[in-house]
């Protein structure tokens, strides 16, 4: 996987996390009427959710880097059979572009 690709992933998970931590705020500023008890559960909450989206990240790109090298190896171990999957992933590619535009 590309790193720029890898930048994205993370960068979407960071998003949803930042929304989650977000809504997750804003629901502790709204409830005014929860005990501290309460209060203190749902920035916990928040907490705990955001450690686990970093963990999900990481696992992620650590998954994404060992794919890209065992997808690296493929290629280098089995040129022949790299290429021809290629020429044939590009010929779907203009059989499916060629039947679209005929529509």
């Amino acid at each position: 996987m590309s790193n720029s690709l890898a930048d994205k992933i993370q960068h979407n998970v960071e998003d949803a996390l930042d929304e989650v931590a977000r809504s997750l705020r804003k629901a502790a500023e709204g409830a005014e009427g929860l005990s501290g008890e309460a209060n203190e559960a749902l920035s916990k909450a928040a907490a705990d959710v955001k450690r686990a989206a970093e963990s999900l990240r990481k696992q992620a790109v650590a998954a994404a880097r060992d794919v890209a090298k065992k997808a690296t190896h493929e290629v280098q171990e089995h040129p022949v059979a790299s290429l021809a999957a290629a020429i044939t992933a590009a010929a779907a590619l203009v059989s499916v572009i060629a039947a679209t535009r005929k529509k």
